[in-house]
């Protein structure tokens, strides 16, 4: 796998890495066989095809959609498939939006209106345009209880007689922390059992352990031919575990994925995945510190590139915790909470 390719996933895991799991269609389909199963087995895998669209509203403001895809769907009884979207909002933050509703709706409209400005570009004839129904899928990974319904009719203040014209799209969702986790795999696919651990990326060293064995044992299990899925998956497992997990726990952690793996070979390779992300987070804090440290020696840049690796690295950098950086005036100190910052498992382990 190229370098160029993982750096994302390693520098950017927050946001990154489902998004990079989701350009396999395999990955893809589990999704939609957790949310809706009767759907997903009528969708044609292989030629799933990832859609990469800008949508430009009126106050050209740029959405960027997760993820869209096309493939052909059927039902039994028809022979020729047809072509629908598959839309897949991925949302880290643990706020909640109660507008999620109209979000989607906005970006729905957004993917028909792309469609139809490519009609009137092309010239096709009006009897040959045909807007391509789209299957969408809100995909919530946060910690905070989603008590907020998708629906149009909660956003208004909607008379009884009006509800007939009102549009409401019907949006599956998969709130990840909240599913049932026997739900995730109830398929027995890998990337049901990877998104089992992210469940527990939270919990005690022993519960994540217990776990961890059961997602290595299934990865162990994936055939040959799913080789090229079988090596995503294990980047994501344990880029999760150097991003996740303490530092103290890591080399353990490590020990319990390769001991579930029997070809000597792909150990070695798991091996050489951990050395690869240790030392590629550790190029990352020498990067963020050389931008912003230019002028070295300084106050201000030092608490300046501390700030900024706490935001890569952990995907935040509260006003007390900002606040406590621009009180430290000593360089040694922030060098040294520096240091611990681009190793660290959590915040709490940087010890500002």
């Amino acid at each position: 796998m190229l370098k160029e390719e993982l750096i994302p996933l390693i520098r950017e895991f927050p946001d990154r890495s489902i998004q990079w799991l989701l350009e396999t269609p395999d990955n893809v389909r589990c999704i939609l066989l957790i949310v809706a199963s009767e759907l997903a087995e009528k969708i044609d895998y292989s030629r799933l095809k990832r859609i990469n669209k800008t949508f430009i509203s009126d106050d050209l403001q740029k959405h960027e959609a997760d993820m869209i895809f096309s493939a052909p769907f059927s039902d039994k009884a028809e022979d020729n498939p047809k072509e629908i979207i598959i839309y897949i909002l991925i949302e880290h933050q643990s706020s909640v939006d109660p507008e999620m509703a109209f979000r989607v709706l906005s970006y729905m409209v957004g993917i028909w209106e792309t469609q139809r400005r490519e009609w009137i570009s092309n010239n096709v004839p009006m009897h040959q345009r045909k807007f391509r129904p789209i299957l969408p899928v809100v995909f919530y990974t946060g910690n905070r209880d989603w008590d907020s319904p998708l629906d149009m009719r909660q956003l208004m203040e909607l008379p009884d007689s009006f509800e007939q014209f009102l549009y409401q799209p019907n949006i599956l969702f998969l709130n990840l922390k909240a599913t049932e986790p026997n739900k995730l795999v109830e398929h027995d696919h890998p990337f049901g059992w990877i998104l089992r651990l992210i469940q527990k990326e939270d919990v005690k060293s022993e519960e994540f352990e217990d776990t961890l064995r059961l997602v290595a044992n299934h990865l162990e299990q994936m055939p040959p031919e799913n080789r090229a899925n079988w090596e995503k998956l294990m980047w994501f497992l344990l880029t999760l575990i150097y991003n996740r997990r303490e530092r103290k726990e890591r080399s353990e952690l490590v020990k319990i994925i390769e001991s579930n793996v029997s070809d000597r070979n792909r150990k070695e390779e798991i091996e050489q995945m951990g050395k690869t992300i240790a030392q590629e987070l550790i190029e990352e804090g020498k990067l963020i510190g050389k931008e912003l440290g230019k002028e070295l020696g300084t106050i201000t840049a030092k608490q300046d590139a501390l700030i900024r690796l706490l935001k890569v690295r952990f995907g935040t950098a509260s006003e007390t915790l900002v606040e406590k950086i621009r009180s430290i005036k000593q360089v040694d100190q922030l060098d040294e909470l520096f240091d611990r910052a681009i190793v660290a498992g959590k915040l709490d382990d940087v010890g500002i």
